[in-house]
């Protein structure tokens, strides 16, 4: 059974989790950084953060802790912890060797 993550945090900047879905597939995407909100459980932390899409979708990415104080994709060139909200980002999401979608890449545009 897959658990859908982004009902387990509270909207922030008026927008409610329900306004944002995690990915449903591999992709790369244009979008501006709306809302970040912390989320933990069980011991494990995240940055669950929230982008608006160039075609006005809504896309939520958990950017997990990578060692202590690092929250960001995969490729560990970004930490979203010190990301500023408004920023455009371009983001790619990818399949793991798990067969999970994964936060791949992340490339701030402006």
């Amino acid at each position: 059974m897959k658990k859908e993550l982004s009902q387990y945090h509270k909207g922030t900047n008026d927008y409610m989790y329900n306004d944002f879905l995690p990915p449903e597939n591999t992709k790369t995407f244009t979008g501006l950084l709306v809302s970040i909100e912390w989320w933990h459980q069980k011991g494990k932390y995240a940055l669950i953060c929230n982008f608006k899409k160039e075609d006005g979708s809504r896309i939520s990415l958990f950017a997990f802790q990578k060692y202590t104080g690092f929250y960001g994709p995969k490729s560990k060139k970004v930490n979203f912890k010190e990301v500023a909200l408004g920023t455009r980002w371009l983001c790619k999401i990818r399949k793991s060797s798990t067969g999970r979608l994964t936060w791949h890449d992340a490339i701030q545009i402006t």
